[in-house]
């Protein structure tokens, strides 16, 4: 069982004295502690609108919402219900003013009246009010309660669906109501979508596949780890969703095959995605927090044998997909974690290193030789503070290097280190370098803005033991009063420092072993889950072709099931055509067993004429003449349609879809 609770104007009834107490005690004071009490006192607020201000409003007790301090207050006031013993099998889970008390025990209903007790004389103490306009109990697998639940001597009502933190759950856990809210909002983007693909507006392909992905899928991917074991019929429900989308991106016919969609707009089925999304979640839980009961209980069923026998379970359902994957073993591996030693800095810490980075970029446009003079520039006025030069670059065949004065040192990476992995290792080994040699101030010029990138935001959320080791050593090379600069430089523009790293590097992919490894990190575990689901289109399509489907062996044979590059400089209109023409289609005289009309540009009369368009039309002929040998035109096949489309030269059949255009 579970109660949901919602606190009333949380952040507005805050209690400011409790706050400062729990500070306190923690062995805050001094001026931060009066600095946060005078963030609390004398607080006035008005309103603007339209020109006018209303009269000025003191605040006693709560803090602004728009305050960045304000939340970090707000959860250690929270905190103090999480301390509280609620009795055994109950556990409270907060997320800002959203709670919810999970009862695990079948003696739920015994249990639960001295559990909502505590709970609502905690929140008293500490200033929270309960809404229990909000606040509801479900019983998941059991009937209502016989006798009434109160909290705050008001009788919970018993519900059978709640949204919390934006997933519809049910009692049966099944998220059929969630899939319902899903349907709903996704017609609502739908008609969006429908409206920004009108003729007028010119939305792209581009625009328009964004459109999808990011207001749209976005839903789904946030609730995938729910969706996971969905029933076969519901999850056909929810994959309309994106079969709809996919043919407004792509203006193709509704009755296009829909594999051939996912292939032409390069997209997973929904099945696909919540699959590679759930394996993210699994793979950041098992890693990150080992110690949580849902991370035993996974990694406890991954060990086991796989059962890819239909289960209710989610767990089960959950490590069967898995199983499906290949990823079971790798997210049973050792994970990524921050090397021995690093401690994460205070926020308020300053960063071991000095950052440059130039202002004008590297426009496409900009010369070569004014690139290199302007980075010479930035070195010889770092050289001036800094006693050594590091010239540091990666390989993307896992080979990574650093040049200081005469020297130079490779390694060669673990096999399948991306080239950020390979940039991130010799800024690495520049900086131990510099930590055993006797230098006060350096310099490390990289040209991976990526890499310098990552370093600078703090971030070792991902590559935790190569970013947090550059941390480390940065930190081991100040503490002895040196200063470490990082800086950007472009690459090949003629800076000897970088081509002699660059050359070191690509000679180190060719060392007999392997001199540093890498741990495999999240992203180098999900790629090939990625590229698993990737191939589910191309099988289903061979298996549509082998039972002599139309529609896939035309667009097997048109595009051999690759997507259409980027063409950034080709008006939308003809985009359009050519992706119908790839796609292949039926007119729509042929649909409705009807006459079909003449060809528009050289009106002779055929049953098929798509094939007339491409086979034998006049106005075509250039497509046909470019193709050297192999047809007989005056006794050419239909099979052979697509085959001119894959072979014809795409700019030259852009130029004759521009003058000609396909017949509808």
């Amino acid at each position: 069982m579970a109660v949901f609770i919602d606190l009333e104007k949380a952040f507005e009834l805050a209690n400011s004295t409790v706050i400062l107490s729990t500070l306190a005690a923690r062995g805050v004071g001094g001026r931060l502690l009066r600095w946060i009490q005078d963030f609390f006192l004398d607080r006035t607020a008005s309103v603007r609108f339209q020109g006018s201000v209303s009269p000025s409003c003191q605040h006693e007790n709560g803090m602004p919402q728009g305050s960045v301090i304000s939340p970090t207050l707000f959860n250690i006031l929270v905190e103090g219900l999480l301390h509280v013993n609620y009795g055994r099998g109950v556990t409270l889970l907060t997320y800002a003013d959203d709670l919810i008390l999970v009862f695990s025990s079948r003696a739920c209903y015994t249990q639960a009246n001295e559990a909502l007790f505590r709970l609502h004389g905690k929140a008293m103490e500490l200033g929270l009010k309960v809404n229990m306009a909000k606040t509801r109990y479900m019983p998941f697998g059991l009937s209502p309660s016989p006798h009434p639940l109160l909290l705050g001597g008001h009788a919970l009502p018993c519900v059978t669906t709640y949204e919390y933190l934006g997933v519809w759950m049910d009692v049966g856990l099944k998220f059929t109501a969630h899939v319902k809210y899903l349907k709903e909002k996704a017609t609502a983007h739908m008609a969006a979508l429908r409206f920004l693909s009108r003729k007028g507006l010119g939305a792209t392909y581009k625009v328009l596949r964004i459109f999808y992905v990011q207001a749209m899928r976005l839903l789904i991917d946030y609730s995938a780890i729910c969706l996971i074991n969905l029933a076969p019929p519901v999850l056909a429900s929810l994959e309309v969703i994106q079969n709809n989308a996919l043919c407004i991106i792509l203006r193709a016919p509704m009755w296009t095959r829909l594999v051939n969609l996912r292939l032409e707009g390069g997209l997973p089925s929904l099945r696909g995605r919540i699959a590679l999304r759930a394996t993210a979640v699994v793979l950041k839980l098992v890693q990150c927090r080992p110690k949580l009961a849902v991370s035993t209980l996974l990694k406890r069923l991954l060990s086991r044998p796989p059962d890819f026998a239909p289960s209710r379970d989610w767990a089960r359902g959950l490590v069967a997909v898995l199983h499906e994957l290949n990823a079971a073993a790798n997210i049973c591996k050792e994970p990524d974690v921050p090397c021995d030693g690093y401690t994460d800095p205070p926020s308020w810490a300053t960063p071991p290193f000095r950052f440059v980075f130039p202002g004008e970029g590297r426009a496409r446009n900009t010369v070569p030789a004014l690139l290199r003079q302007n980075a010479l520039a930035r070195v010889v006025a770092l050289r001036r503070s800094s006693s050594a030069d590091y010239y540091t670059d990666g390989s993307v065949a896992a080979g990574a290097a650093f040049v200081c004065g005469e020297e130079v040192v490779s390694w060669r990476i673990t096999q399948g280190a991306s080239v950020f992995q390979t940039e991130l290792t010799a800024i690495l080994g520049a900086l131990k370098h510099a930590c055993q040699h006797a230098h006060r101030n350096i310099a490390v010029h990289s040209d991976s803005l990526s890499a310098i990138r990552a370093i600078y935001s703090y971030n070792i959320d991902e590559n935790p033991f190569l970013i947090s080791s550059v941390f480390f050593h940065a930190e081991k090379f100040n503490t002895r009063g040196g200063s470490v600069t990082l800086h950007w430089v472009p690459g090949h523009v003629g800076l000897l420092g970088n081509e002699l790293a660059d050359q070191a590097a690509k000679a180190a992919c060719s060392l007999p072993t392997i001199t540093f490894f890498l741990r495999d990190n999240a992203i180098k575990i999900l790629a090939p889950v990625a590229k698993t689901i990737s191939g589910w289109n191309k099988e289903e399509h061979q298996i549509l072709t082998a039972e002599a489907s139309r529609s896939a062996t035309w667009y097997g044979r048109a595009t051999g099931c690759e997507p259409l590059p980027p063409l950034p400089h080709t008006p939308n209109h003809v985009l359009i055509q050519l992706r119908r023409l790839r796609l292949g289609f039926l007119c729509y005289k042929q649909i409705k067993n009807l006459q079909p009309d003449p060809c528009q540009h050289c009106q002779e009369m055929e049953e098929s004429p798509l094939h007339h368009f491409i086979l034998r039309c006049p106005a075509t002929h250039p497509l046909r003449a470019s193709l050297n040998g192999g047809f007989t035109w005056s006794h050419v096949d239909e099979v052979d349609a697509p085959t001119v489309i894959k072979n014809t030269n795409l700019q030259l059949l852009l130029t004759v879809l521009e003058k000609y255009p396909p017949p509808r």
